[in-house]
């Protein structure tokens, strides 16, 4: 049988709250606020107020240990009439610290190509500076500007990969039909050098419209395409100079 505290009530001696509350038989909370709990206790209230008082003390010692955090943003780079200013609270600030965007891979989406961040430095005026690995090897160091804010340039690679399969999805609905006669037609197909899919190299690529895709990367995509007599699971698109040059297929027999 359960017994529901929630609804218990019961006389106090003393402040019940000190015993979570007191060390060496001094109160550590900045301003107690808690009164004598001589009397009827409500445990369900008590419950709450101890909880509530807990995670104050938690953000307090938090705020304690990493001081103040405050990012000033120019207004040159928000486009305003003033700085943005933003203090940090306790969880951002510890988030803060513990993060890092080093050996993450963006994509610049100008030209779709891959960096790999090395490096995280500060200048003198508290501008954060991060050198990045290009695809050819160079190193390169940006503002932070470039990678958060309406003027970006960088974005992280998952996102951009993920908007490259909505822009490829759409294009592939559009072309549907030809594609389903390309498939059809003898020959236009070989096997990968794994024999699991197939592969068909397009004669005439299909040009992309607005996110620049990079080069050579296997874009994965569902769609399906029935020949009657077997089924053919687009697993993959591959592209080349933001154009769909490259198909990649699973064949289903029934």
């Amino acid at each position: 049988m359960a017994f529901d505290f929630s609804k218990a009530s019961g006389e106090a001696f003393g402040d019940i709250e000190d015993v979570f509350f007191k060390k060496d038989g001094k109160n550590f909370l900045t301003n107690p606020e808690h009164q004598s709990s001589e009397g009827t206790v409500n445990l369900a209230e008590l419950g709450a107020s101890i909880q509530q008082k807990a995670s104050a003390v938690q953000n307090k010692m938090i705020e304690q240990q990493l001081g103040n955090t405050t990012i000033q943003i120019s207004k040159d780079i928000i486009g305003g009439e003033e700085d943005l200013v933003v203090n940090l609270d306790a969880l951002e600030q510890l988030r803060f610290n513990n993060s890092t965007i080093r050996n993450k891979s963006f994509i610049d989406v100008n030209t779709g190509e891959t960096i790999i961040v090395k490096d995280k430095t500060k200048l003198y005026n508290g501008t954060y500076l991060y050198t990045v690995t290009t695809e050819d090897g160079e190193n390169i160091t940006y503002p932070r500007g470039m990678f958060i804010g309406p003027s970006k340039k960088f974005v992280p690679s998952d996102f951009y990969i993920r908007e490259a399969e909505r822009t490829i999805e759409d294009t592939i609905d559009k072309y549907t039909p030809q594609i389903k006669e390309y498939a059809t037609t003898t020959g236009t197909m070989v096997e990968t050098s794994d024999t699991k899919y197939l592969e068909m190299v397009l004669q005439e690529p299909i040009p992309l419209v607005g996110i620049i895709v990079p080069n050579n990367i296997k874009i994965p995509v569902k769609r399906l395409f029935d020949l009657q007599y077997k089924m053919l699971m687009l697993e993959f698109v591959i592209c080349v100079d933001n154009k769909i040059a490259g198909l990649i297929f699973d064949d289903i027999w029934f």
